[in-house]
């Protein structure tokens, strides 16, 4: 029954058990409710969701049960009014005059009457009489359209209500997925704070090292400028002098080296020339090619295939004279190409691989065969002398590991021992590792080493077919 309390069992009325109603929609008597605040209990008793109403009094009044409740009141009244009446025609007969029945109602006295009591006691001229069957029927006929007037309007409060709790449930159940949308919403929040506040934590760290570089860079400015000072000072003190002086001497001695390798080149040159070999046979020859003159060995029987690139005047970097040695490489007698390396003549590693060029001591690189590959280099091993032995030791033995320098393409370095590898090509970098021992760089002809190196052919099969020396003079 929605009249009563479904807690309690209690007819809503106006005082303590006045309807009131939850966020819910649930609607209890305010007695109950005060019950379950005071004990700690603030879910609603139907469907378990929390309020936070301090008192019952803070919850709104659900008028429209209220209203309902008293037009059903109103109904119950009149009925019971209409009853009462009608109940008075059970007594049919005049109670002060016996025997007489009772015809007339009074509406002056309210009153039913019989004829004696309506000539004695309630005269026409006096009183208001009418037959007691009319007024019972006018009686009746007004309750009954009060009564249906009241159901009529009962039936459309309850619809009212029908109406009203399902837009309540339609309410609650999109601010339940708006509380939903919400809840997400906060967490992607949660979320790009958190994001954003590890961005900063990084920033905070990149803005440290920042910081630190920089107070790194003041030092080492400080320490220039204090050096700057220094230089000024010894500039002052004609110390320049001697640092040129110094510079002087190590021009001396390149230019000793230079010369002597002239020397020595131009006896070569005309030994070479008078020997006399036959046509299969290597001779040694001057190739001009511009201003350059190519001195060394040309086979006759090594024929260059289609596919191979031959080195152009174009291909040459500006070489200082007796700094760059070529060689041929062949594979089975088939020409691979030219190489072109860059040797540091100063250095006494740069100095025997110029003579190995040219077989100024008796070894030559000429006809030497390579030994070993791996992922990063390729090694050539033994020379060959004038009386046929093979070593290197006589070049190798009095010279010293220095001049160490990172492993990167094209860079050429000795062996580590006096019978080992007598040198080695860098074919790809190698992170982080040096080697001592550095000499020279390949300036052209790369690709002709990365195909000695690619396995295309067995490394074994790979010799220096012509080698010589350039010059620009």
């Amino acid at each position: 029954d929605k009249s009563e309390c479904t807690i309690c069992n209690n007819i809503f009325d106006i005082e303590i058990h006045r309807p009131r109603v939850l966020p819910c929609g649930h609607g209890f008597c305010t007695q109950c409710i005060e019950t379950c605040i005071q004990g700690g209990n603030k879910a609603c008793p139907t469907c378990r969701e929390k309020h936070r109403a301090k008192s019952a009094t803070d919850l709104p009044v659900c008028y429209i049960l209220e209203e309902l409740i008293h037009t059903a009141a109103i109904s119950s009244y009149h009925e019971t009014d209409l009853d009462s009446f009608i109940g008075m025609d059970s007594v049919d007969m005049c109670p002060k005059h016996k025997g007489v029945p009772l015809h007339f109602y009074c509406r002056s006295h309210n009153t039913k009457v019989c004829h004696s009591c309506a000539v004695i006691d309630h005269p026409p001229k006096e009183c208001n009489l009418i037959p007691l069957d009319v007024i019972i029927k006018e009686k009746k006929q007004s309750q009954i359209t009060t009564v249906q007037k009241h159901k009529k309007a009962l039936m459309d409060s309850e619809k009212d209500i029908k109406m009203i709790l399902q837009w309540t449930n339609e309410y609650l159940m999109e601010k339940q997925n708006q509380k939903q949308d919400f809840e997400k919403e906060v967490d992607l929040l949660f979320t790009k704070i958190e994001q954003i506040n590890q961005e900063i934590l990084n920033k905070n760290k990149i803005q440290e090292m920042l910081n630190d570089s920089i107070k790194d860079c003041q030092k080492k400015q400080k320490m220039l400028e204090i050096m700057d000072t220094n230089l000024k000072a010894a500039i002052s003190n004609c110390d320049i002098e001697k640092e040129c002086e110094k510079t002087a001497k190590e021009i001396m001695q390149n230019q000793k080296w230079d010369e002597s390798m002239r020397n020595a080149l131009s006896v070569r040159k005309d030994q070479y020339a008078q020997v006399t070999r036959d046509g299969t046979c290597r001779s040694c020859q001057t190739l001009k090619v511009g201003r350059r003159t190519y001195i060394g060995n040309f086979s006759k029987e090594v024929k260059p295939p289609s596919s191979a690139k031959l080195i152009q005047e174009d291909d040459l970097g500006l070489v200082s004279s007796t700094s760059t040695v070529w060689m041929d490489l062949s594979a089975h007698g088939s020409f691979l190409g030219r190489v072109h390396i860059r040797v540091m003549g100063n250095r006494p590693h740069g100095q025997q691989f110029l003579m190995l060029a040219l077989g100024i001591n008796g070894p030559t690189i000429m006809g030497a065969i390579f030994c070993y590959k791996d992922s990063y280099l390729i090694a050539l091993r033994n020379y060959g002398t004038e009386n046929g032995t093979l070593s290197n030791e006589p070049l190798l033995k009095k010279l010293k590991m220095e001049h160490t320098e990172k492993l990167l393409p094209g860079r050429l370095f000795t062996a580590y021992n006096v019978n080992s590898a007598s040198f080695r090509i860098i074919t790809k970098s190698w992170e982080g590792e040096t080697h001592p021992g550095y000499f020279g760089d390949v300036i052209t002809g790369m690709e002709v080493i990365k195909i000695a190196a690619s396995g295309e052919y067995d490394i074994r099969d790979i010799a220096i077919s012509e080698c010589g020396i350039v010059l620009d003079f």
